[in-house]
C-alpha cells in the first residue's frame, strides 16, 4: 500500500558495470527491489518515483544510464486524471458518494439464530425503524437491543454492530429446557384401551402383569399402592406399557367426486416489491367471477458476495378451471379409504405402529363403504391420579388385573 501511494517506476540500468550503480544506490540509502538481469550490460529494477533525481545522479557517477520503462501508483493516476476535468470531477463525486452512503444501512446480516427464523428478526427490526436505507447515526444499539428482546422473548441476548453500510445483528437464543416430570401426588398407570401386553417397563410403582396378559380399558397396569409385610406405601406410579391392540374402522366415500378441468385461459401479473411497497408492472391480478389456481414465483435481486437487495419481482400466474363430476372406481376407493384408515389410526396413537390391516369394500348406490381391521402395537399406558382411602379402597374393590 505504501508503494502504491508514493508511486513507483520500472527502470532499465545500462552500463559497462551496472553493479557499481547498485552499490552507490545502497550506500546512499536509495531503496530498489525486483532486480532482474537481462544481459551483462542491462539490468531491470523498481524504485520509488520520488527518488528519480538522486537515482540518476548516482547512476551518472557510476557511468550508467537509466531508462524509464513504466510509471505506477497513485501519483501517476492523479497525473492522468488531472488532464481530464470530467473524469476528475467523477472521481471526486464517487468518493464523496461512497463516504456519504456509508452513513446509511443498506444490508442487514443476522448471525447466531437457529430456532428463530431470520425473517422474524428482520421483521422486528423493520418495525423498530431499522431497515434498508435507515440512517446509521439514528440507531441506538443499547435501546434497540432492549426493544428487540421484548419483541422476541426467545432471544436471550442480542448485539447490533454497524460497519459502513452493513449492519450485523448477533443474537443468542434461550435454551429450551424440558420441564421435569411431575411426580407429585398419587397416581396409577391404567390401560387406555384393551390389548395383550407385549412389553412393560416399570419406572415407579408395582405391577404383577407380564407380557402375554390381557387387559381391559381402565385396568391398572402399574399400581401406586405397594403392599409390604408390615406397611403400605403409596407413590406416583410411572412407566410404559406396550400392547397388541385391535382397531376396527368404518369409512365411506361417494361414488363420484369433483375434478378440476382447465379451460386453457391464463392470466399473468408481474409486480415489483420494494420492502413493503408493491407496484404492478403488467397483467391482471385476478379473473373475475371464475375459479382458478394461483401460482406465485418470486425472484430476488442479489449482488456479488451474496448480498440481497430488498427488491423482489413477483410473478402470479392464474389458471382458470371448472369442476366436473368424475366417477370413482372400486380400486381408487379402496386405495383412498385404506390410506385414510391408516392415517386416522396412526394419528390416534401416541406411540406405536400398525403391524397389519385388512380392508373390505362394499358398493352402495350412493358410494362405497369400507370395513378396516387393523392390528397394532401401541403405547396404552396412561397416568391417572387417585385419592388415598377413596371409595374403591375402602370397600376393597380396587380395579386391578394381574396373573390369575
Amino acid at each position: 500500500m505504501k508503494k502504491r501511494l508514493r508511486g513507483t517506476l520500472r527502470l532499465a540500468v545500462l552500463g559497462a558495470s551496472p553493479e557499481r550503480c547498485f552499490n552507490r544506490w545502497s550506500r546512499a540509502n536509495l531503496p530498489f527491489w525486483s532486480l532482474e538481469k537481462k544481459s551483462e550490460l542491462i539490468f531491470h529494477c523498481t524504485a520509488y518515483r520520488s527518488d528519480l533525481q538522486m537515482l540518476r545522479g548516482e547512476a551518472a557517477r557510476a557511468q550508467c544510464e537509466l531508462q524509464i520503462l513504466g510509471l505506477y501508483g497513485l501519483p501517476t493516476l492523479l497525473a492522468r486524471v488531472r488532464r481530464r476535468s470530467v473524469l476528475t470531477f467523477g472521481l471526486l463525486l464517487s468518493v464523496a458518494a461512497v463516504l456519504y452512503l456509508q452513513s446509511f444501512v443498506w444490508f442487514i446480516r443476522v448471525d447466531g439464530n437457529s430456532g428463530v427464523r431470520t425473517e422474524t428478526i428482520l421483521q422486528a427490526l423493520s418495525e423498530e425503524g431499522v431497515r434498508f436505507g435507515a440512517k446509521g447515526a439514528a440507531i441506538d444499539s443499547e435501546d434497540l437491543k432492549n426493544r428487540m428482546l421484548n419483541r422476541i422473548p426467545k432471544l436471550s441476548w442480542i448485539a447490533v454492530n454497524r460497519s459502513g453500510g452493513v449492519l450485523t445483528v448477533l443474537c443468542a437464543e434461550r435454551e429450551t429446557v424440558q420441564p421435569p416430570l411431575d411426580q407429585r401426588g398419587l397416581a396409577n398407570v391404567v390401560a387406555s384401551r384393551p390389548g395383550v401386553i407385549r412389553e412393560i417397563n416399570v419406572i415407579n410403582g408395582f405391577s404383577e402383569l407380564k407380557p402375554g396378559d390381557a387387559v381391559r380399558t381402565g385396568d391398572i397396569l402399574i399400581s401406586g399402592v405397594m403392599e409390604w409385610t408390615t406397611r403400605i406405601q403409596m407413590t406416583h406410579a410411572s412407566g410404559e406399557v406396550f400392547a397388541d391392540s385391535f382397531r376396527a374402522l368404518v369409512l365411506s366415500c361417494p361414488a363420484s367426486v369433483w375434478k378440476k378441468h382447465y379451460t386453457g385461459r391464463t392470466e399473468r401479473c408481474v409486480t415489483i416489491i420494494f420492502q413493503r411497497k408493491r407496484r404492478k408492472i403488467s397483467g391482471n391480478s385476478g379473473i373475475f367471477g371464475t375459479m382458478c389456481d394461483r401460482m406465485v414465483e418470486t425472484s430476488e435481486w442479489t449482488l456479488p458476495g451474496g448480498w440481497t437487495l430488498p427488491i423482489r419481482i413477483e410473478t402470479v400466474t392464474l389458471r382458470e378451471y371448472v369442476l366436473e363430476p368424475v366417477s370413482v372406481t372400486p380400486s381408487e376407493a379402496n386405495c383412498l379409504l385404506d390410506a385414510e384408515a391408516l392415517r386416522l389410526t396412526e394419528d390416534d396413537m401416541i406411540a406405536g405402529k400398525v403391524r397389519a390391516r385388512v380392508t373390505k369394500l362394499q358398493k352402495r348406490e350412493d358410494g362405497y363403504i369400507c370395513q378396516a381391521d387393523l392390528n397394532c402395537t401401541e403405547l396404552i399406558s396412561r397416568t391417572v391420579p387417585f385419592e388415598p382411602f377413596g371409595e374403591e379402597e375402602v370397600h376393597g374393590e380396587v380395579n386391578q388385573r394381574g396373573t390369575d
